[in-house]
Protein backbone atom coordinates (compact mmCIF):
# COMPACT_ATOMS: atom_id res chain seq x y z
CA UNK A 1 0.00 0.00 0.00
CA UNK A 2 1.68 3.74 -0.45
CA UNK A 3 1.11 6.77 0.72
CA UNK A 4 -1.37 7.92 -1.03
CA UNK A 5 -3.99 4.92 -0.37
CA UNK A 6 -3.44 4.88 3.31
CA UNK A 7 -3.90 8.77 3.07
CA UNK A 8 -7.62 8.36 1.29
CA UNK A 9 -8.03 5.24 3.94
CA UNK A 10 -7.30 7.41 6.94
CA UNK A 11 -9.60 9.96 5.55
CA UNK A 12 -12.74 8.08 4.18
CA UNK A 13 -12.47 4.33 6.43
CA UNK A 14 -10.31 6.23 9.58
CA UNK A 15 -10.65 2.74 11.84
CA UNK A 16 -9.63 0.61 8.27
CA UNK A 17 -7.19 3.52 7.93
CA UNK A 18 -5.30 3.38 11.52
CA UNK A 19 -5.65 -0.23 11.74
CA UNK A 20 -3.60 -0.70 8.74
CA UNK A 21 -1.35 2.00 9.61
CA UNK A 22 -0.75 -0.08 12.75
CA UNK A 23 0.32 -3.20 10.77
CA UNK A 24 2.23 -1.61 8.64
CA UNK A 25 4.02 1.46 10.70
CA UNK A 26 3.30 0.13 14.80
CA UNK A 27 6.68 -1.63 15.72
CA UNK A 28 8.65 1.05 14.69
CA UNK A 29 6.55 3.82 16.45
CA UNK A 30 6.68 1.70 19.42
CA UNK A 31 10.95 1.79 19.00
CA UNK A 32 10.63 5.15 18.79
CA UNK A 33 8.09 5.86 21.82
CA UNK A 34 10.48 2.80 24.03
CA UNK A 35 13.47 4.79 23.31
CA UNK A 36 12.84 8.17 24.14
CA UNK A 37 10.32 7.29 27.26
CA UNK A 38 12.63 4.39 28.69
CA UNK A 39 12.69 1.11 29.61
CA UNK A 40 10.04 -0.06 32.80
CA UNK A 41 7.48 2.46 31.41
CA UNK A 42 6.07 -0.19 28.98
CA UNK A 43 2.18 0.93 29.76
CA UNK A 44 3.22 4.99 28.99
CA UNK A 45 4.88 3.43 25.46
CA UNK A 46 1.63 2.14 24.77
CA UNK A 47 -0.51 5.28 25.34
CA UNK A 48 2.10 6.94 23.52
CA UNK A 49 1.84 4.77 20.62
CA UNK A 50 -2.24 4.81 20.79
CA UNK A 51 -1.68 9.13 20.83
CA UNK A 52 0.67 9.15 18.02
CA UNK A 53 -1.76 6.90 15.69
CA UNK A 54 -4.59 9.06 16.75
CA UNK A 55 -2.59 12.47 16.38
CA UNK A 56 -1.91 11.32 12.77
CA UNK A 57 -5.37 10.45 11.97
CA UNK A 58 -6.29 14.01 13.15
CA UNK A 59 -3.90 15.76 11.31
CA UNK A 60 -3.78 13.60 8.22
CA UNK A 61 -5.32 16.84 6.22
CA UNK A 62 -2.07 18.77 7.45
CA UNK A 63 0.15 16.06 5.72
CA UNK A 64 1.65 17.33 2.31
CA UNK A 65 2.88 14.34 0.04
CA UNK A 66 4.04 16.84 -2.03
CA UNK A 67 6.45 17.80 -0.27
CA UNK A 68 8.70 14.45 -0.69
CA UNK A 69 8.38 13.56 3.22
CA UNK A 70 7.24 10.16 2.73
CA UNK A 71 3.98 9.82 5.23
CA UNK A 72 5.86 6.85 7.72
CA UNK A 73 8.67 10.18 8.33
CA UNK A 74 5.31 12.69 9.06
CA UNK A 75 4.36 9.65 11.22
CA UNK A 76 7.78 9.72 13.23
CA UNK A 77 7.91 13.10 14.10
CA UNK A 78 4.75 12.51 15.64
CA UNK A 79 5.86 9.67 17.54
CA UNK A 80 8.86 11.64 18.79
CA UNK A 81 6.91 14.79 19.81
CA UNK A 82 4.26 12.51 21.36
CA UNK A 83 7.03 10.09 23.32
CA UNK A 84 8.88 14.05 24.26
CA UNK A 85 5.34 14.68 25.81
CA UNK A 86 5.58 11.65 27.93
CA UNK A 87 8.66 11.59 29.24
CA UNK A 88 8.41 15.54 30.29
CA UNK A 89 5.73 14.73 32.11
CA UNK A 90 7.00 11.38 33.93
CA UNK A 91 10.62 12.22 34.85
CA UNK A 92 12.01 14.27 37.68
CA UNK A 93 13.35 17.48 36.92
CA UNK A 94 16.99 16.23 37.18
CA UNK A 95 16.77 13.85 34.50
CA UNK A 96 15.96 16.02 32.21
CA UNK A 97 18.15 17.38 29.38
CA UNK A 98 19.78 20.54 30.25
CA UNK A 99 18.47 23.34 27.74
CA UNK A 100 21.13 25.05 26.79
CA UNK A 101 22.46 20.80 24.88
CA UNK A 102 19.00 20.94 23.86
CA UNK A 103 19.00 24.19 21.76
CA UNK A 104 20.82 24.50 18.60
CA UNK A 105 19.83 28.19 18.14
CA UNK A 106 17.73 27.54 15.22
CA UNK A 107 14.86 29.80 15.37
CA UNK A 108 12.26 28.33 12.66
CA UNK A 109 8.73 29.76 12.26
CA UNK A 110 6.47 26.69 11.54
CA UNK A 111 3.45 29.21 11.13
CA UNK A 112 3.57 28.81 7.04
CA UNK A 113 3.15 24.39 6.63
CA UNK A 114 4.84 24.32 3.18
CA UNK A 115 7.52 25.99 4.73
CA UNK A 116 7.89 24.17 7.50
CA UNK A 117 8.10 21.07 5.20
CA UNK A 118 10.57 22.71 2.98
CA UNK A 119 12.43 23.25 6.47
CA UNK A 120 12.64 19.89 8.13
CA UNK A 121 13.63 18.53 4.66
CA UNK A 122 16.68 20.68 4.79
CA UNK A 123 16.98 19.79 8.28
CA UNK A 124 16.76 16.50 7.66
CA UNK A 125 19.44 16.78 4.95
CA UNK A 126 21.69 18.39 6.63
CA UNK A 127 21.69 15.99 9.42
CA UNK A 128 22.10 13.15 7.02
CA UNK A 129 25.00 15.34 5.58
CA UNK A 130 27.15 14.92 9.17
CA UNK A 131 29.82 12.38 8.33
CA UNK A 132 29.94 9.03 10.80
CA UNK A 133 30.06 8.84 13.68
CA UNK A 134 29.11 12.51 14.10
CA UNK A 135 25.72 11.94 12.24
CA UNK A 136 24.66 8.91 14.93
CA UNK A 137 25.73 10.88 17.95
CA UNK A 138 23.70 13.81 16.96
CA UNK A 139 20.78 11.07 16.33
CA UNK A 140 21.39 9.56 19.54
CA UNK A 141 21.44 12.83 21.73
CA UNK A 142 19.06 14.87 20.34
CA UNK A 143 16.56 12.79 17.98
CA UNK A 144 16.47 9.70 20.79
CA UNK A 145 17.51 12.06 23.76
CA UNK A 146 20.39 9.30 24.79
CA UNK A 147 22.81 10.54 27.82
CA UNK A 148 26.85 11.35 26.38
CA UNK A 149 27.72 8.61 28.88
CA UNK A 150 25.50 6.09 26.74
CA UNK A 151 26.28 7.31 23.40
CA UNK A 152 30.51 7.14 24.58
CA UNK A 153 29.54 3.34 25.42
CA UNK A 154 27.40 2.39 22.56
CA UNK A 155 30.37 3.45 20.24
CA UNK A 156 33.42 2.89 22.63
CA UNK A 157 34.05 6.42 22.66
CA UNK A 158 35.05 8.49 25.30
CA UNK A 159 32.43 10.78 27.07
CA UNK A 160 34.65 13.84 25.85
CA UNK A 161 34.75 12.65 22.68
CA UNK A 162 30.98 12.54 22.53
CA UNK A 163 30.81 15.67 24.09
CA UNK A 164 33.19 17.46 21.32
CA UNK A 165 31.39 16.11 18.39
CA UNK A 166 28.05 17.12 19.61
CA UNK A 167 29.45 21.03 19.69
CA UNK A 168 31.38 21.06 16.47
CA UNK A 169 28.16 19.29 15.23
CA UNK A 170 25.76 21.74 15.78
CA UNK A 171 27.96 24.31 14.53
CA UNK A 172 28.58 22.78 11.46
CA UNK A 173 24.79 21.71 11.55
CA UNK A 174 24.38 25.64 12.13
CA UNK A 175 26.09 26.90 9.35
CA UNK A 176 24.50 24.03 6.73
CA UNK A 177 21.15 25.38 8.06
CA UNK A 178 22.21 29.11 6.94
CA UNK A 179 23.64 27.61 3.59
CA UNK A 180 20.61 26.33 3.07
CA UNK A 181 18.21 29.27 3.89
CA UNK A 182 16.75 28.69 7.49
CA UNK A 183 16.96 31.72 8.91
CA UNK A 184 18.77 31.93 12.48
Amino acid sequence: MNDKQLILLLRNAPSEGLSKAIDLYGGQVKWIAAKIIGGGREQDVEECVSDAFVRLWQNIDRYDGESGTPLKSYLFGIARHTALDYRRKNEKAGDLLPIEENDLEVNIDFADQMAGDANRRILQESIDGLGEPDRQIFILRYYLGERVSAIAERLSLQPKTVENKLYRGKKTLKNALIERGIII
